[in-house]
């Protein structure tokens, strides 16, 4: 059945890609056609405003040679487009009079190579592609005004376009691969899966499970009939049914994906939005103010985990995830309509209570539904979720941005959040009354994982640190650098979702190499260095190649955390056998999350202060070596201390 469902997944996903392709190349060739002769005429435009200034200076009876203030004229043109690359005025005979942005040699040797032709169709009058620059030729009354332009301006919309274009197509396929996996496992492989298993109960002369699958279409009459017979008997025997249908834990990958993507749709933007509000806490500084907000978050997020925990027995999980989803609406909603700073930490805090509720009712979920044989594959369906919204969410985030702006896009946020709602009772099932719950989260619970030393180590070297590094690099330092450069949102969450195609390629490989070679904790360090050691070279890096070697950062912060991230949970299971034997895993996960979200929300603080002192990418290489530090000072420990599943378990 496994088979069959990948087979029908890899056919419709090779047609809806098939699909897709004739759509973006149809998007491509119009934008070709629509958006070069605007660029054109935009060049056209400029040329003309500077133009009737001159002209008009000309009907004054000022000689062309001793105009003053072309060089004004020319910051303020440079200042509002900055592909304007030169402005040459030249007399009745050719001889250049003024030259700013290019001296009058070079500005001689433009105009004097052939007009090449154009890829595209669209040169406006007067207009002509000469070496590396669109030229703009406008007669005047007296010789001819040259403006121009990087012909670079012309082909980067085009490229940004291209990579919308590819983004979308890649995030429709993700997203449609995640709808078609829950419609074939809902509708056919998990029915089919219970026919089977009632099946065979028969043929063991037992009649005591039936599927719970009855419905209107084919396959739901075929088991409805074999339920029917299946009861009949079991009414002659005096046996008890008991229906294998129940929550489907390919629900909680969707459920997961939903309310992180909402969250993660402001990634990109989040502290370029917040730096606005800021000037009103001018006490602080800029950066502490924005890093304060972005810190704050994730506290909450840490804070609000083990309350979230002890309301999820009283409130069943469906109940715990429409409250958090509600609630982290409510402040998506009120960060896009904050009126200031201290509402904007309001609204911020509260968005980040709702979505560790949602997180804590999907994590208690899979502990719900699962047992020891099968929980690592109902993590992995959350952890799923959750990498498919850090890919899909900041990419889109900022293309959305870059055409409707900040606070539309964090209203559509919040409309995400709230519409997921509506896929809850279908996904996760009715609260069982009788059902696993996950522990509630105690300080004894604390003292057990501190007086651990080895486990305590593997917090505060590795755990800590980790989130750290992800909050003060990619959350804070990445969006502000980026945006410094003068790179646009869409750019912004290009780089952002690197790291979830990192962790997404990275895990199920890594995954294997840890359990192959039973020695996490070497695997944790070796992740732990890879994650950090791409920051460290960051500032001696030149300004100009930085928006290539910070996307390089980010992939190692991914493939890093991939193998560390991965490796440190079978780890930290091992390392509390205390609080395993006594009340489940949970505990010890739960501690290992709080005391990460903690690290999460020190880390934009301390790479704001930093900022303050060194600049943004200074700030970048002294977390990189903050974090590699730390992560080989873990692997000594754990190398005297032998941590790894194996010794742990002695």
């Amino acid at each position: 059945m496994a088979d069959t469902t990948f087979k029908s997944l890899a056919v419709a996903g090779v047609a809806l890609l098939l699909a897709l392709a004739g759509v973006s190349w149809l998007a491509i060739s119009s934008s070709e056609q629509l958006l070069f002769p605007e660029l054109t005429q935009k060049a056209r435009a400029e040329a003309e405003q500077v133009g009737r200034k001159v002209d008009y200076a000309l009907t004054l009876g000022i000689p062309p040679d001793r105009l003053v203030g072309l060089d004004v004229l020319f910051a303020g043109l440079k200042e509002s487009d900055r592909d304007v690359s030169f402005l040459g005025l030249t007399d009745a005979s050719d001889r250049v009079l003024h030259a700013y942005g290019v001296d009058t040699e070079g500005l001689l040797a433009v105009l004097g190579l052939p007009a090449r032709g154009s890829l595209f169709e669209g040169l406006a009058a007067g207009q002509s592609l000469r070496a590396d620059y669109l030229v703009t030729a406008l007669p005047l009354r007296v010789g001819t005004l040259y403006l121009g332009h990087s012909e670079h301006a012309l082909i980067q919309p085009l490229i940004d376009n291209l990579f919308d274009i590819a983004i979308v197509v890649l995030v429709a396929m993700l997203l449609a691969f995640e709808v078609m996996l829950l419609v074939l496992t809902l509708n056919i492989s998990q029915p089919a899966q219970a026919a089977t298993t009632a099946l065979r109960a028969v043929t063991a002369r037992r009649f005591d499970l039936v599927t719970g699958f009855a419905g209107p279409d084919e396959l739901g009459a075929f088991l409805g009939r074999v339920d029917s017979l299946i009861a009949a008997t079991a009414a002659r025997l005096g046996t008890r049914l008991r229906s294998l249908r129940g929550p489907s834990l390919v629900g909680v990958r969707l459920l997961s994906f939903l309310f992180v993507f909402a969250e993660e749709l402001a990634r990109p933007f989040l502290p370029s939005y917040v730096d606005g509000f800021v000037h009103q806490m001018s006490d602080l500084g800029t950066a502490m103010a924005t890093g304060i907000v972005i810190g704050m978050h994730m506290l909450i997020f840490a804070l609000v985990m083990p309350v979230a925990s002890m309301l999820y027995v009283r409130l069943g999980r469906r109940r715990l995830y429409i409250a958090g989803t509600l609630l982290a609406s409510v402040g998506l909603a009120g960060t896009a309509l904050a009126a200031g700073y201290w509402d904007l930490l309001v609204w911020r805090a509260l968005s980040a209570t709702g979505y560790a509720t949602a997180f804590v009712a999907c994590q208690g979920f899979v502990l719900e539904v699962t047992n020891r044989d099968n929980r690592a594959q109902g993590a992995a369906m959350m952890v799923g979720g959750i990498t498919l919204a850090d890919i899909c969410g900041p990419a889109i985030g900022g293309i959305v941005a870059e055409r409707i702006g900040y606070s539309a896009t964090l209203l559509m946020a919040a409309a995400v959040a709230a519409l997921t709602v509506l896929a809850v009772r279908g996904l996760m099932g009715r609260d069982a009354a009788h059902a696993e719950v996950p522990g509630r989260i105690t300080f004894r619970d604390f003292a057990i994982a501190f007086g651990n030393r080895r486990f305590a180590v593997q917090l505060l070297l590795a755990a800590l640190p980790a989130k750290f590094l992800l909050t003060g690099f990619l959350f804070y330092l990445v969006p502000l650098t980026l945006a410094d450069l003068g790179n646009p949102e869409g750019d912004i969450g290009r780089v952002v979702m690197v790291y979830g195609l990192a962790m997404m390629a990275g895990s199920p490989l890594f995954a294997r190499v840890s359990d192959r070679w039973q020695r996490h904790g070497l695997v944790v360090a070796i992740g732990g260095v890879i994650s950090a050691i791409g920051m460290i070279g960051l500032p001696f890096v030149p300004a100009a190649l930085l928006v290539v070697a910070i996307p390089v950062a980010v992939a190692a912060l991914g493939f890093g955390q991939s193998m560390s991230i991965t490796a440190q949970v079978s780890l930290v299971v091992s390392l509390l056998p205390a609080t395993g034997r006594q009340r489940g895993q949970s505990p010890g996960l739960t501690v290992l999350r709080f005391v990460e979200r903690m690290g999460g929300g020190f880390g934009p603080v301390v790479a704001a202060a930093l900022a303050d002192s060194f600049g943004l990418v200074g700030a970048i290489g002294i977390l990189g070596l903050y974090g590699s530090i730390s992560f080989l000072l873990y692997a000594m420990l754990a190398a005297y201390g032998r941590v790894d599943a194996g010794e742990a378990g002695r």
